[in-house]
């Protein structure tokens, strides 16, 4: 079905091509863009890991109007930014496509760079809201059939996912050294440090296999309430994740359930933010909240199996963080119950003991 698709979208565009005289642009980079259009419609992570190639584009091309496309899980975080002129929102599905094209037109792009988006749409969405110049970061699985619609995309790149952005822009003419992630400032008010420790677990993944088990983080919550009985567990997540945080504490002793405090679901992403940034580490996954401590430089200890930190692990602040990688090796169990409570509970003791 979705050869399909991207042979009927492959037809529609080399009719468009042919009627629109759309030509080879001059050499990237002496690119001077009156408007640039940046897509990043996936998830939160996702969005993070692209702040370092945004913020490089700003600083490349300073006096361009610059168009965000995003998702609307994002769309409280990404309107947060002053980085962008318009900011619209789309569920990379094609049924959805008009309202977007007729707005993206109005605009004239003369730049479009894919960050990370939904093959084939987002090309389709490129090349037929008029760019004159279109770049794509491109993750190694997709159909190499549009790529002639392309001036510039990503090859093979065995390095982090921020590095192969930053790469990616460099045939633009912009700087590639800066890996840091950016955080929008947000107007809420400084929370006072706390007198005890506080230490986020965020139990949820975007993937069943990405999530360590109920009982690990379990058994980490009541050795370290044992080891410092003041200290305050604030386990994050959405509102989808409350059933397991419901699980996690009652699983607990009940001595120790006194000292959770209850947080999935209830905060919007800016205010995941600003409580992130309250906490003295974060213990988690490789998910959307570890993404945002990272940016916020909040220590994290941070549980990789199935996924690999080299790609998409903390890329800045090394000495703040600390990653167990433990890869998949049987299908008898699950991929992270390789990752046992007492390593974690000594990582946490390392970084705020």
């Amino acid at each position: 079905m979705k050869k399909k698709k991207i042979y009927l979208i492959d037809r529609l565009l080399t009719l468009y091509s042919r009627f629109s005289n759309r030509t080879t642009p001059q050499a990237l980079q002496t690119l001077a863009p009156a408007t640039v259009v940046i897509y990043s419609t996936t998830a939160l992570g996702d969005f993070l890991m692209n702040t370092p190639a945004i913020w490089s584009l700003k600083n490349r091309f300073p006096t361009s109007k610059f168009v965000l496309v995003s998702s609307k899980k994002n769309k409280d975080l990404v309107s947060r930014y002053n980085w962008f002129d318009k900011i619209y929102i789309w569920d990379n599905k094609i049924a959805n496509f008009l309202p977007l094209f007729f707005k993206l037109r109005r605009h004239k792009p003369d730049l479009s760079v894919i960050l990370h988006a939904h093959f084939p749409y987002d090309i389709m969405s490129s090349v037929l809201t008029g760019s004159k110049t279109i770049v794509r970061d491109h993750y190694g699985s997709e159909s190499p059939l549009l790529n002639k619609y392309l001036d510039h995309y990503s090859g093979y790149f065995d390095d982090h996912t921020i590095k192969r952005k930053l790469k990616l822009i460099e045939a633009l003419g912009a700087e590639n050294e800066q890996t840091r992630m950016h955080l929008p400032e947000l107007k809420n008010t400084p929370t006072e440090k706390a007198d005890h420790r506080r230490i986020g677990f965020q139990l949820g993944a975007s993937k069943d296999i990405r999530r360590w088990p109920l009982a690990s983080f379990s058994q980490l919550a009541t050795a370290l309430l044992e080891r410092w009985p003041d200290t305050e567990i604030i386990v994050t997540g959405t509102a989808a994740e409350q059933p397991l945080e419901k699980q996690f504490i009652e699983s607990l002793p009940l001595h120790c359930r006194a000292r959770v405090t209850p947080m999935a679901g209830k905060t919007n992403l800016s205010g995941l933010i600003s409580l992130i940034q309250t906490l003295d580490v974060l213990v988690t996954g490789d998910t959307g909240p570890l993404h945002i401590a990272v940016a916020a430089q909040t220590p994290t200890v941070s549980l990789f199996s199935t996924a690999n930190p080299r790609y998409t692990g903390p890329c800045q602040d090394s000495d703040r963080h600390i990653i167990i990688h433990r890869p998949d090796k049987t299908s008898s169990q699950h991929p992270m119950s390789t990752i046992k409570a007492d390593e974690v509970e000594q990582a946490v003791v390392k970084l705020v003991g």
